[in-house]
């Protein structure tokens, strides 16, 4: 048990716990706090996985739990942000449908191979990363007014690379659940 409890997985376990906090933040109308308590998850996702490799603390748990908090994160900001009105609901729907193909992709995947990784491409780390981009311009947008050209550029590379992204997971895990069927 203190194996699966070392440093970089309680520090992913505090990006999850910070999740709810920083929802609460958007909804009470703080987003300096809720953009301040990002900029801390960030940090600390970026710790987690530095600790993990320099001191070999790597463990199965933690290459499952870090991408999971990130998506729990993320999930969970683009729907506070698309109930406040602060994010498209064509861009919503591209980042809730996207999340489950890989969701049910991973679940299915699993299944027909019994040998799901986790290992994201890097069209998904780039997807993650304008995310994360997209939804700190936009809680700056609720502290301090910035150009709508910045927040346009966001929104269509956000909605952009979710799409191609999501796609990218379909096709490669349909390719790869194939192979796995074909060999004796």
């Amino acid at each position: 048990m203190q194996h699966l409890l070392n440093v970089p997985n309680i520090l992913t376990l505090a990006r999850i716990i910070m999740t709810p906090i920083i929802v609460y933040m958007v909804l009470s109308n703080q987003p300096w706090l809720a953009l301040a308590l990002m900029l801390i998850a960030g940090i600390t996702d970026m710790l987690d996985g530095a600790i993990a490799r320099y001191f070999n603390m790597r463990t199965t748990v933690g290459a499952y739990l870090d991408p999971l908090a990130d998506k729990i994160m993320l999930i969970s900001l683009f729907v506070t942000l698309f109930i406040v009105g602060q994010v498209p609901l064509f861009v919503f729907l591209a980042i809730i449908f996207r999340d489950l193909i890989i969701i049910l992709g991973a679940i299915t995947y699993e299944i027909v191979t019994r040998q799901l990784t986790m290992q994201p491409s890097l069209i998904s780390k780039a997807t993650t990363f304008i995310q994360i981009i997209y939804v700190a311009l936009l809680l700056l947008n609720m502290a301090i007014v910035i150009p709508v050209i910045l927040l346009q550029v966001a929104m269509w590379l956000t909605f952009s690379l979710t799409c191609a992204s999501g796609l990218h997971y379909l096709i490669s895990w349909t390719s790869k659940a194939s192979k796995q069927e074909t060999k004796p």
